[in-house]
């Protein structure tokens, strides 16, 4: 029987696109997702056909390269763009992976303000709340340099505002993600330390003068990492 596999990736990552327009060429970052797709023919023994295993072998040569780093600085990757990233993924892969059918990226991020609303939870003692992405880059450059956050990398980061009027937050919002996205973080004042824990601060100072009855900010920067905050 012929199937079709498929294992997830995410690496986080810087670029800028160079023929893009104002927003798209200023160095920024994102969450990147990356499906793998194979394909062929599966035997009665040993009944499958590939061990994922070395799917993820093949893969992490490539994945050491594009993770926490700036995809303008890789030195065969012409186009730092998404479709050029895929193109660029699939041409090294192949010859490792001969049943690769397809490389499938795209950007965990929404790329633009869209804010969705978040019911109450009550088990956790919040109200409603708005969440909304943005896309930008940063280096934690405290860190030693063999942390891998201390290179300049990227996220598509995800906010989360819990407050009593959220009508009164949807337009501060709105200007913090005009400030926020495609961006490099580092150079934002009192963000030239953008840790989670830092952005949910920032966050926060500057929504409490609206008056909302802001109960909570949450940064997330990857699916397994998230900061919340409730002002004190």
């Amino acid at each position: 029987m012929n199937v079709e596999l498929t294992k997830s990736f995410f690496a986080e990552a810087a670029h800028h696109n160079p023929r893009g327009n104002e927003k798209t060429s200023r160095l920024h970052g994102h969450s990147f997702d990356i499906t793998l797709v194979v394909e062929g023919e599966v035997l009665s023994e040993p009944a499958w056909l590939i061990d994922y295993g070395d799917i993820t072998a093949a893969f992490n040569p490539l994945y050491e390269q594009i993770d926490h780093a700036v995809l303008n600085e890789i030195e065969d990757l012409a186009d730092p763009t998404v479709h050029g990233l895929r193109d660029w993924l699939f041409r090294k892969l192949k010859p490792a992976l001969p049943c690769l059918k397809d490389v499938r990226v795209r950007i965990v991020g929404a790329c633009s303000f869209a804010p969705e609303r978040v019911p109450p939870r009550p088990e956790e003692g919040l109200p409603a709340a708005i969440r909304f992405t943005f896309e930008a880059a940063q280096s934690l450059a405290q860190l030693p340099e063999t942390h891998k956050c201390h290179n300049m990398h990227g996220h598509s980061y995800r906010v989360e505002v819990a407050a009593d009027d959220l009508e009164a937050v949807n337009e501060p919002l709105r200007e913090i993600y005009a400030i926020l996205d495609h961006r490099c973080l580092n150079d934002i004042p009192g963000l030239e330390s953008a840790t989670c824990e830092i952005i949910c601060y920032w966050l926060w100072e500057r929504l409490k003068m609206h008056h909302a009855g802001v109960r909570a900010v949450g940064v997330q920067e990857t699916n397994f990492a998230r900061c919340l905050y409730y002002g004190k």
